[in-house]
């Protein structure tokens, strides 16, 4: 195993300035799984061979966050490449006919940059950044949608053979049979096979392991006997979700475009233990700003231009993702991005890497990270509390009494950063995520 923090030797980009071959891009995005739910991230309840495979092949970000913990939120953040308070998107928001309730249409996002780069841009599974068609995501710069739907959840299976109603081609109500995880990653595989000719983008969002729990009958011979009830349904989903991408990685290999293809995997949020997750020891869960809200297994694999084996300790945040597919398009990032390339954080070593600010901001829940430390007022009310992350990983030791310098030089950077964000243009679905049940007892 390689363990080095984030430097040369992940040979990912060169900077010239331009971009010399640009590789096609797969994004998968899982939904709701916690870190102890990847075998690359620690998890050992059950097996995930094909998303450990992009890890052991690639490398591995240890100290990975999302910009939310909660869904939308979370993907405005990666495809707007953008801190998406700072365009109001910070709730999840409501489903059904809400003109108001969708990604800004003044923010350009992703698929339409690498579009206009040469990318032919694709998406399957999640959307959830709005129901109205002027949000939809052939409007938002994807070419194709081999299928998909426009909510935050659904239905794994309905009655009889079919998946249910809500599911898309390119925006028209279509019918499937079988299990909804496999039938995305068959489109996925079937969008693999029909772009050859140019660069691809393919946003493949699943929904899996999102709840509800409903996983594939034929899978569940392979689930571990020791695991039960929301465990185990949940597991079932999760190996339906590493079978279908292990088909995706299967199909870049057979039509002979492994070395020319990076491989990015994530979740969107930390994991929902309250429906079968895990998040190992971190504290907390989906919709807090605790670690195990905004935490996420990630890994990224490009045979021949990263280096199997490669763990990478430095803090990054989802932001860094669009920036770095941006930089290996056109060889530059946005101007108006809040993310970095992963070009200076894992070739240049620069001390401002380690220690820049991570921020959070949903509703009255925030928090910061900066290198070690990291400060959050968990909710409405409560005192802003200090953590040494690497001394204390799992936010048991509240510091702020001990450093009360430290506290207040955070709180000014947060300070200063929530400045330039604006007040949410919704409040959200009241009942999007259930509260922790427990709380872990707390050292002053």
């Amino acid at each position: 195993m390689i363990r080095i923090l984030c430097i040369a030797c992940v040979c990912l980009f060169c900077s010239s300035g331009q971009a010399a071959t640009q590789p096609n891009i797969l994004l998968i995005v899982a939904d709701d799984l916690g870190i102890g739910d990847t075998g690359f991230s620690g998890g050992k309840d059950f097996p995930t061979p094909f998303i450990d495979r992009i890890a052991k092949e690639g490398v591995i970000f240890t100290s990975a966050y999302l910009t939310a913990p909660v869904c939308a939120p979370s993907r405005a953040g990666i495809l707007s490449g953008r801190y998406q308070q700072r365009f109001g998107h910070e709730m999840n928001p409501r489903e059904g006919p809400v003109e108001q309730e969708g990604l800004p249409l003044s923010e350009k996002l992703l698929p339409a940059r690498l579009r206009a780069a040469g990318y032919h841009t694709g998406i399957i599974g999640k959307w959830h950044l709005g129901t109205e068609e002027a949000y939809h995501p052939l409007q938002r710069g994807f070419i194709e949608q081999p299928l998909g739907f426009l909510g935050g959840s659904r239905a794994y299976s309905g009655s009889g053979k079919g998946i249910g109603k809500g599911l898309l081609i390119d925006g028209k109500p279509v019918e499937k049979d079988g299990h909804l995880t496999d039938a995305l990653g068959d489109a996925g595989v079937d969008f693999i096979n029909r772009n050859k000719s140019k660069p691809w983008f393919l946003y493949a969002a699943f929904n899996a392991p999102h709840g509800p729990l409903q996983p594939n009958e034929a899978v569940m011979s392979r689930v571990p006997e020791s695991l039960k009830d929301g465990r185990r349904k949940f597991a079932g989903l999760m190996i339906s979700l590493d079978d279908a991408i292990g088909k995706l990685l299967a199909a870049i290999k057979a039509s002979g475009q492994d070395e020319n293809t990076l491989v990015v995997f994530i979740s969107d949020n930390g994991g929902q233990t309250l429906v079968g997750a895990s998040n190992l020891d971190l504290r907390g869960h989906k919709g807090m700003t605790w670690e195990g809200g905004i935490r996420t297994p990630m890994a990224m694999r490009w045979p021949g231009k990263i280096s199997p084996g490669t763990i990478c300790a430095t803090p990054t945040i989802s932001l860094d993702i669009g920036a770095t597919f941006m930089d290996l398009a056109t060889g530059s990032v946005p101007k108006d991005y809040d993310g970095r390339s992963l070009q200076g954080m894992l070739t240049r070593q620069e001390k401002l890497d380690e220690n820049r600010p991570l921020h959070w901001r949903f509703g009255a829940k925030w928090a910061t990270r900066i290198g070690d430390w990291k400060i959050i007022r968990a909710t409405a009310g409560d005192d802003v509390q200090l953590y040494n992350l690497v001394q204390d990983p799992t936010e048991k030791n509240n510091l702020a009494a001990a450093y009360p310098e430290k506290l207040k030089e955070m709180q000014a950077i947060h300070a200063e950063w929530n400045k330039a964000l604006i007040a949410p243009l919704w409040s959200g679905n009241p009942g999007q995520v259930k509260e922790e049940s427990a709380k872990p007892k707390v050292k002053k």
